[in-house]
């Protein structure tokens, strides 16, 4: 059927269709209040048989800065039974998503890094806590970048389901690279399942965006099939000047056991929290400079091959116009060994102190 055959029960004008994810999603014009809408059409049968699905007017409910509102949730008239499609309509952001941006070749600051999670961490706090719904599909193209001081706001609820007493909800047939191990074998999810996936958006805004193209569905659904993490080593590898704590944060959140994860959000945005890093950048090939956080100056390290083999790491600091060598240079294997990522423990401790 034609999209003007499929009439929407709300009367918004179909700008365009957007070639994204497994679902249709429009931009659409409100002639009433002048401003432009994001529409996710779902069809909620496929998840009937898992129940948990929160109701539409639930949708509507929940304010929160760093939540998407929901503006509406309308019933899409045209399929065929047994389909249920609905459409979800939410504010249209110009800078699109955290994957928008990565797609675009923006990079982040790793403290930027931070403030976006921290932010989305308040917004699932918001949702897990208050009105007690997973949201089980978190991922970097649904977290919208604002422009504003909330930096980030957590968008698409079609998927989210309600929690029982004990703080779960039932699995559902979402797979993608950021999907925790558990969410098809189930049966039930907690709130770890969310905080897993908020764990691999914190990687790729550190690292960089995921290849994307190189993972198949069914190469994501057999892996999350047999309750394995869909993502692959090479992508979960962290830039070098990653310090050890913000290494353990992200290991801890994104672990394949939920029982090992944080028990909730407000226990990881606390370590969140409590990190500090310098916003490391490679300024050219090995090497990579941070301004301090607080004072006039800039720190850098550099690595140069060995003539008897391995790299030569070295420390410089800059207060003025010329860089100076601080302490002794290290001879380390590689640039991801150990004991390089504990020369830049060192650099990123005077970086931030």
């Amino acid at each position: 059927m034609s999209e003007r055959g499929r009439r929407l029960v709300l009367d918004y004008e179909c700008l365009y269709s957007m070639p994204t994810g497994v679902h249709e999603v429009h931009v659409w014009w409100d002639s009433t209040l002048n401003n432009w809408l994001v529409g996710k059409r779902v069809d909620i049968s496929e998840f009937q048989d898992v129940g948990g699905l929160i109701e539409p007017g639930l949708m509507e409910m929940i304010k929160h800065p760093n939540i998407v509102d929901v503006r509406a949730v309308a019933s899409v008239l045209g399929y065929p039974q047994p389909m249920h499609v609905v459409e979800i309509l939410m504010p249209f952001f110009e800078r699109g998503s955290i994957t928008d941006a990565l797609e675009r070749g923006e990079t982040f600051a790793p403290t930027k890094a931070l403030r976006i999670v921290q932010a989305a961490l308040q917004g699932l706090t918001e949702m897990h806590e208050r009105h007690g719904i997973l949201h089980r599909d978190i991922k970097s193209p649904n977290l919208f970048l604002t422009g504003d001081a909330d930096l980030v706001k957590i968008g698409d609820l079609g998927v989210a389901g309600a929690m029982d007493a004990s703080g779960a909800t039932s699995a559902v047939q979402v797979a993608h690279m950021y999907s925790p191990p558990e969410i098809m074998v189930g049966p039930r999810i907690t709130r770890a399942a969310d905080l897993y996936s908020l764990g691999l958006v914190l990687l790729e805004l550190l690292a960089g965006k995921f290849d994307y193209a190189s993972y198949t569905r069914t190469e994501v659904v057999d892996a999350l099939q047999q309750g394995l993490p869909p993502l692959r080593e090479r992508d979960r590898r962290l830039p070098v000047w990653v310090c050890r704590r913000l290494r353990q944060l992200i290991s801890k959140a994104a672990h394949p056991d939920p029982t090992q994860r944080f028990a909730n959000a407000r226990d990881m945005s606390s370590a969140l929290a409590a990190i500090k890093i310098a916003d490391w950048s490679e300024a050219d090939a090995n090497v990579w400079q941070a301004p301090h956080l607080r004072r006039d100056e800039h720190w850098r390290v550099t690595a140069i091959p060995a003539k008897a083999g391995g790299v030569e790491l070295t420390m410089f600091r800059r207060k003025s116009a010329s860089w100076r060598r601080v302490g002794e240079a290290a001879l380390v294997p590689t640039v991801d060994h150990p004991q390089a990522r504990a020369y830049f423990e060192t650099a990123n401790k005077r970086a931030v102190n």
